[in-house]
């Protein structure tokens, strides 16, 4: 089958197959999107960390 511009080909799907892809399709958009709201909440924490040394007046080096 020869898929052109502009044209799709369906296939038929069994609802078990239909299922397990709605599964997976929601576990990898939950991943991705519990990774970016870690990633966020981390910057978060180092913006905090750094005004809090800024304030007492540490360098980087000194936190070790």
């Amino acid at each position: 089958m020869a898929m052109t511009a502009g044209t799709t080909t369906t296939f038929p799907m069994s609802n078990h197959t239909r299922e397990r892809v709605t599964v997976a399709k929601l576990t990898l958009e939950n991943f991705y999107s519990n990774l970016i709201l870690q990633h966020e909440e981390r910057e978060t924490r180092q913006k905090k960390l750094e005004v809090a040394m800024e304030e007492e007046g540490l360098a980087d080096e000194e936190v070790m």
